[in-house]
């Protein structure tokens, strides 16, 4: 586990010195990482895996039918260009 903690000493001091003004950050980590890391891997089960999996294809789903419209609007952006370049080059 990591522990991350930030202090502005600038705003948490009224000392002008340069050690006050310069903010502070500290990390500490634990020396059971691994124990943990091995408990949220036992913690992950088949209905988890089903609702991510599902999540996914909706969103696959999803980003397919926008990929599609998109590239119909490019087409759809092209032509009306071309079209405006035709009526500009008759005026």
């Amino acid at each position: 586990m990591t522990y991350i903690a930030w202090e502005d000493n600038a705003s948490s001091s009224s000392s002008s010195s340069q050690e006050d003004i310069e903010a502070n950050l500290c990390f500490m980590a634990g020396k059971n990482s691994e124990v943990s890391s091995e408990n949220s891997s036992t913690s992950f089960n088949s209905a988890n895996y089903s609702s991510l999996l599902q999540a996914f294809h909706e969103t696959h789903e999803e980003a397919n039918r926008l990929a599609l419209s998109n590239n119909k609007l490019k087409g759809l952006n092209n032509w009306l260009e071309g079209r405006v370049k035709q009526l500009e080059m008759k005026s």
